[in-house]
């Protein structure tokens, strides 16, 4: 992959992949785009209106790890315990990840976690700490075989016209298939297509004010 760091306009960074021109975040902040589509809408949402002692997160792209990090940081100040699951067949290079500026950023306290979350075995769950157990799985969600059920899904894949592939609706119905009812599904994605596939799934749609730059977001709720 033909990969560089660029920076937003948040100041924090993103990564743009040259082979598909795109971006792992918006160029209008990625950790303002993350905070709100992620963790405001979906991580935050869910809690908020469930009560529960832990809570099971997917992730379809782990990419740069920086959802991974804002999860964390939002967790810590709460009781609820974490099981994130994460899915990434085309790992980062680690020296990439080296020079990226979310520790800069988010602050030096949350160096050791980031860097073990990017540094785990893959398809092996490690406890990061008493709170958050991790698991990076190196399969793509069609090849993957799930052995839970979750809570919220992070959909955080490249955009429908760089990878189609994962957005079709098979791979919806499997997600469906393996969320607990009143789970949540929150993704940057509002394209037509798309949320019309959720509702034949089975989902209903709430269709939310996008981050800077962006008219629309998506929550899906099973």
């Amino acid at each position: 992959m033909n990969l560089k760091i660029i920076k937003t306009s948040d100041g924090s960074d993103t990564i743009f992949n040259e082979d598909l021109n795109e971006t792992y975040h918006s160029l209008n902040g990625s950790i303002k785009e993350s905070e709100l589509v992620y963790i405001r809408n979906g991580l935050e949402f869910f809690l908020d209106k469930k009560t529960t002692d832990s809570v099971r997160v997917l992730e379809i792209g782990f990419g740069t790890g920086l959802n991974f990090l804002l999860t964390k940081i939002f967790i810590e100040e709460r009781s609820e315990k974490l099981f994130y699951h994460t899915l990434e067949p085309y790992p980062l290079p680690a020296g990439l990840m080296k020079k990226i500026n979310y520790i800069e950023k988010l602050g030096e306290d949350y160096r050791y976690i980031f860097d073990k979350s990017h540094k785990s075995r893959p398809n092996e769950t490690v406890n990061l700490n008493e709170k958050i157990s991790f698991l990076r799985s190196d399969l793509t969600l069609e090849s993957i075989k799930f052995s839970k059920k979750y809570d919220v899904i992070y959909f955080d894949a490249f955009a429908p016209s760089r990878q189609p592939e994962i957005w079709e609706k098979e791979n919806l119905e499997k997600i469906y298939s393996h969320m607990n009812l009143n789970s949540i599904l929150v993704t940057y994605c509002s394209s037509g297509q798309f949320k019309r596939d959720l509702q034949i799934v089975g989902f209903d749609i709430d269709v939310l004010p996008g981050p800077v730059g962006k008219r629309e977001m998506v929550r899906a709720i099973k």
